[in-house]
């Protein structure tokens, strides 16, 4: 965990001193058959929704105030925009609508919201997802069962010649439907803020309906998916007609996620922060987690899958102690990997911790 976070820190800080004043990023000189994709210099959201997602899901997990203010600043120059625009420039035209942008906003937003609780930017969250709708059908015809929740990446074409109309290519839907989840699972677990923005928005869809957006794009892949043969249980880059799949062959990563989301198990990172006085406390694991804290010591209540060990990254904490199910936690002298300990680097706010393998669910205190 350390080993990866700490790669992460060097990518966004790069990434964050790429940024443009006004928080934005530009369409940098394209050569070759790619010149004529897009403007050097110009702006649409896609140029910059990856990189802003990318910032807040950094903040959000670590804590860290300058991604934070990076990601912030950047999300105000992405939510200008009306449209989902832009975001596979590696051989879509900029200009054209594409789904993978309203993806990327839908969880930049999500995640601002979840690292300041400012309502507004779950309205903008869900303005974004309801971007993406166009490029789902919601029909489909008796004997093609993966027409219905199947997404097209965008409105027009690769290199002005290959349309993508009525041509599927699921793994930008499945990417959609992964972060709408993520946004329709806050919103179902606070039903006065769910009413509230829903009578705000244009679709003024529930959480219900944006879970069946999800099992729908979900099933559609699952439809898409080879049954037997070398191919066996991978699913197609694109589909013609509904019927033709073709290369390349794509592993099912992206269906699993969603299958497991649609069956109670969320592998997103989850994340709680705790104000104090000074300071705000970040807990992030894989793990389900609540929390309690006080001035002497923080209690994490845990739920993962039995017989694995589980993974916090706690951030703004000087721990004294730590303790599982009651027993003493050692502290190590290098960063845990599958053994169970914990782990403060010098002059850092972070603690890296390991757990035991675990049978039930479990309480992780640490004593500050």
């Amino acid at each position: 965990l350390a080993e990866g976070i700490e790669t992460l820190d060097r990518r966004i800080t790069a990434l964050a001193a790429s940024q443009h004043p006004d928080g934005g990023w530009r369409q940098p000189r394209l050569t070759g058959k790619h010149a004529r994709l897009g403007q050097a210099g110009d702006a649409v959201s896609g140029t910059v929704a990856r990189q802003t997602m990318d910032l807040l899901r950094h903040a959000r997990i670590t804590g860290s105030s300058a991604s934070l203010e990076s990601g912030l600043k950047a999300l105000g120059f992405l939510n200008s925009f009306a449209l989902p625009r832009g975001s596979q420039m590696w051989e879509c035209p900029m200009y054209q609508p594409d789904i993978l942008a309203a993806a990327y906003a839908v969880a930049a937003n999500h995640d601002a919201w979840r690292c300041t609780g400012e309502e507004h930017y779950l309205s903008e969250a869900i303005r974004w997802a309801e971007t993406g709708v166009p490029f789902i059908y919601l029909w489909t015809l008796p004997a093609k069962p993966m027409m219905l929740g199947a997404t097209i990446p965008v409105f027009g074409s690769t290199f002005f010649s290959h349309s993508w109309l009525g041509v599927p290519v699921q793994w930008c839907g499945l990417v959609y439907s992964y972060h709408v989840w993520q946004l329709q699972e806050t919103l179902g677990s606070r039903t006065g803020l769910a009413k509230r923005l829903a009578k705000r928005s244009d679709l003024g869809f529930t959480p219900a309906d944006w879970q069946r957006i999800v099992r729908h794009i979900t099933v559609s892949a699952m439809h898409q998916q080879f049954t037997d043969g070398d191919k066996i249980g991978t699913y197609p880059d694109s589909i013609v007609d509904f019927e033709k799949k073709m290369p390349a062959f794509i592993n099912p990563e992206d269906i699993m996620a969603n299958v497991l989301l649609l069956n109670g198990h969320n592998p997103d990172i989850k994340t709680i922060r705790l104000g104090q006085a000074e300071q705000t406390v970040t807990i992030s694991s894989a793990a389900k987690i609540q929390t309690k804290m006080d001035n002497e010591s923080l209690a994490i209540e845990f739920d993962y899958y039995p017989g694995q060990p589980v993974h916090f990254l706690v951030n703004r904490i000087q721990p004294k102690a730590v303790s599982v199910n009651g027993k003493p936690l050692p502290r190590v002298k290098h960063a845990p990997d599958r053994n169970a300990g914990w782990w403060q680097p010098d002059n850092s706010d972070r603690v890296y911790i390991t757990t035991p393998h675990q049978t039930t669910k479990g309480l992780l205190e640490i004593s500050f």
